[in-house]
C-alpha cells in the first residue's frame, strides 16, 4: 500500500534559495558596475591629462631646429603643469568616486607623455567584498589607469 507524501514547505524553501541567489547577484552588479565606473572615469582623467601633456611643445627646441619631423618635442616642466591643471579641472568629479587618489606618475620622452593614475573605490557592499576577498580588508578596490600621447603636431615642410 502506497503511502502519500507531503511536500509541504518545498516551494517555501525553493523561493528563499532563488531569493537568495538573486540578492548575491544583485550584490556582486553592483559593486562591479561602481568599479566599471571608476575605471572608465579613471581612463577618462588620463587621457585628458596626456593630451593635455602633449601639448606642452618645448618652443626652444622648436626655434633650435631639433628634429621637427617626428613630432614637436614635449617640454618636460610645461608638460607636468599641463598635466596636473587637467587633472585639478577633473578633481571634483573624481573625488566623488573615489577614496583616495595617488600622485599622477608623468613620464615625459621626446613627443610622447605617459600618465598613470590610481585610485581606491569604496563600493557599496564593501563588507562583503572583505568577507570574501581577504587581501581587501577595508572593502576598497585598488583602480588604475594608463595613458599616452604623442604630439600631433611637425614643422612645415615635414
Amino acid at each position: 500500500m502506497l503511502t502519500a507524501t507531503r511536500d509541504e514547505g518545498s516551494l517555501t524553501l525553493l523561493v528563499v534559495g532563488y531569493t537568495l541567489i538573486a540578492a548575491v547577484l544583485v550584490v556582486i552588479g553592483i559593486d562591479v558596475s561602481k568599479v566599471f565606473l571608476a575605471q572608465r572615469a579613471l581612463s577618462s582623467a588620463a587621457d585628458a591629462a596626456a593630451l593635455s601633456g602633449a601639448q606642452a611643445v618645448d618652443r626652444a627646441a622648436i626655434y633650435r631646429g631639433d628634429d621637427g619631423c617626428s613630432g614637436l618635442p614635449v617640454d618636460a616642466g610645461s608638460a607636468t603643469s599641463a598635466v596636473d591643471a587637467s587633472l585639478d579641472d577633473a578633481a571634483g568629479d573624481l573625488q566623488q568616486t573615489f577614496v583616495a587618489l595617488s600622485d599622477p606618475e608623468v613620464q615625459v620622452a621626446g613627443d610622447t607623455v605617459r600618465v598613470q593614475l590610481r585610485g581606491e573605490v569604496a563600493v557599496p557592499f564593501g563588507r562583503v567584498v572583505a568577507l570574501l576577498l581577504p587581501d581587501h580588508p577595508s572593502g576598497q578596490v585598488s583602480v588604475s589607469a594608463d595613458a599616452a600621447a604623442t604630439s600631433a603636431l611637425s614643422a612645415p615642410g615635414c
